[in-house]
């Protein structure tokens, strides 16, 4: 069995839910909370390819989160795959979506079956970001039928993988982080999409570079003060729709006026009480306001 590497934290249980979205948005890891009954602090393990990537990880960490102590241990794989059996089960999301994890099968064919091996990544449907980017994507579809998207920071791959399932003819997604760059290109291969239909790349949307042609419809599911930094080139990318989150709610404010500031109009916005979502469209005579 394969030696994989995993950082432990250790803090107050009230603050786990706000640590755990922190690790969620900032480093497209999923983490995993270990409690015990009558007891005040809590476990959260982050699972990771090897000990040097739980190493790297634990310098990562600011030091300004709510956070006791921390430690990167080994462990073996199996102690991850587990715990995903436990507690990833099939999800159906929207009116025609459904997440399916890779040891369940698919109960019919009534939705889109997304096929997730979740790996290390960040991605699978549980989580208010997915969801609202997979309902933005549905919409889209309904509205206007896009024939082209970008899917920024693409975790799992799973929205890339949808919008190739609802008819998107042309995909393009991206991640800095090489680790989602593999897990996505085997969710793909999961759902029977061969590497023509998505192309999956290595980047930085801080950097330059990392732009494809512009695409009619493009997701963005990033931290807030990114998506604030990157608001340029992400408007440059989106031809008629954009679909932004990774957002708290208390700075949806902030982020919808910096994209309206370059011409954008907020046409759509929801959030869970911790997180939202925000959608944008181009200032056209053409385009409807959508719920």
């Amino acid at each position: 069995m394969k030696t994989i590497g995993k950082l432990e934290l250790v803090l107050d249980k009230q603050d786990a839910y706000l640590v755990c979205d922190l690790i969620r948005s900032r480093f497209h890891l999923e983490p995993v909370v270990f409690e015990r009954p009558n007891q005040r602090l809590v476990v959260i393990a982050v699972f990771l390819d090897s000990m040097a990537q739980a190493c790297v990880l634990a310098r990562k960490i600011p030091s300004d989160w709510p956070i006791r102590f921390s430690r990167p241990l080994p462990c073996r794989e199996e102690e991850w795959t587990t715990f995903w059996r436990h507690h990833f089960h099939v999800r159906d999301i929207g009116s025609r979506f459904r997440t399916v994890p890779v040891w369940e099968k698919p109960p019919d064919r009534k939705r889109i079956n997304l096929r997730i091996d979740p790996g290390l990544s960040f991605g699978t449907g549980d989580h208010f970001t997915t969801r609202f980017c997979l309902e933005a994507l549905e919409q889209a579809w309904a509205s206007f039928k896009p024939r082209s998207m970008l899917d920024a920071g693409t975790g799992s791959g799973i929205l890339a993988i949808a919008a190739v399932k609802l008819g998107v003819k042309r995909v393009a997604a991206f991640d800095n982080d090489p680790v989602c760059i593999k897990m996505a290109k085997r969710n793909a291969v999961l759902n029977r999409i061969g590497p023509d239909r998505i192309r999956f790349y290595e980047a930085n949307i801080l950097e330059r570079g990392w732009g494809q042609r512009p695409a009619d419809l493009v997701c963005a599911n990033i931290l807030a003060g990114i998506l604030m930094q990157a608001s340029a080139p992400l408007w440059q990318a989106s031809q008629k729709r954009l679909v932004l989150t990774g957002i708290r709610e208390f700075e949806g404010d902030s982020v919808a006026e910096t994209f309206v500031a370059l011409g954008a109009r907020e046409v759509a916005r929801d959030g869970d009480g911790e997180w939202c979502g925000i959608v944008l469209e181009r200032r056209t005579p053409g385009n409807k306001k959508t719920a």
